[in-house]
């Protein structure tokens, strides 16, 4: 095999790492978003309990306004009631200070439901608080893994990229200019020669053009169909472990 042909497909295998790299990092803000969709959800829970609770409470704070201004009426009429002349104006102020009473259990009745309320929401805001802090603890664990994650990937991003272009530079720049015109247009530049066919595109090789290859391995050669650089699998004892999957 061709030495430039040895490198371009190892730098090859490192630019499909490098690829894989990035999807992976691209992906991460992606599931930090999908681990915290459900703390947004619970916080929407406590929210809205939360709104409830404040409306309660200040329902609450109106009706007791309403009591002391019933309770101030009540008062005023039980002293009016000393100076009236006649039994029926007594009837009146009596039948005042009755309403009025009335008024005042009816508020308390509903200070009371609110009260229950105010504890439900509360209760339920606690509860889904607890669950919510829960799941923050997962949430900030796995996050703690992403970043960590993350460093090692861009780490080995870097390293992947100067060995890379450690690699490039000994190439001849016409075959390098070659392989990255086909890398732009293939994705895979480099491909293996399989049963008489190019392992890419898979068309066959012409006969003649079969036999240049496996006669002149100093030689670089690329497939008249695709453009991609070809080479012949030599099997030994190190690359028996190696496969080169064809992109079509």
């Amino acid at each position: 095999m061709h030495k430039d042909v040895e490198t371009l497909l190892e730098a090859q295998g490192l630019e499909q790492r490098l690829k894989e790299l990035d999807a992976e990092i691209n992906s991460l803000p992606r599931r930090i978003a999908l681990l915290e969709a459900p703390l947004a959800a619970h916080q929407a829970e406590i929210d809205r309990a939360a709104a409830a609770t404040a409306m309660a409470q200040a329902e609450r704070r109106k009706i007791e306004s309403q009591i002391q201004d019933l309770k101030a009426r009540v008062a005023k009429s039980r002293n009016h009631s000393a100076e009236v002349k006649t039994n029926q104006e007594y009837k009146a102020v009596l039948d005042e200070i009755t309403y009025s009473e009335g008024e005042i259990s009816r508020c308390e009745e509903r200070i009371l439901q609110l009260m229950e309320e105010i504890e439900g929401h509360e209760a339920a805001a606690r509860e889904v608080e607890a669950k919510r802090a829960h799941i923050q603890a997962e949430v900030d664990a796995a996050k703690a893994e992403i970043r960590t994650r993350t460093d090692a990937d861009l780490a080995e991003k870097q390293r992947l990229q100067d060995q890379l272009s450690e690699l490039r530079r000994g190439i001849n720049p016409n075959t390098l200019r070659r392989y990255d015109r086909v890398a732009r247009l293939r994705g895979q530049a480099v491909a293996v020669l399989d049963h008489y066919a190019c392992g890419a595109c898979r068309v066959r090789l012409r006969p003649q053009f079969l036999q240049e290859i496996t006669s002149r391995p100093e030689e670089v050669f690329f497939c008249e169909t695709c453009g991609r650089l070809l080479y012949v699998a030599v099997v030994t004892s190190e690359a028996a472990n190696v496969t080169t999957a064809p992109v079509a």
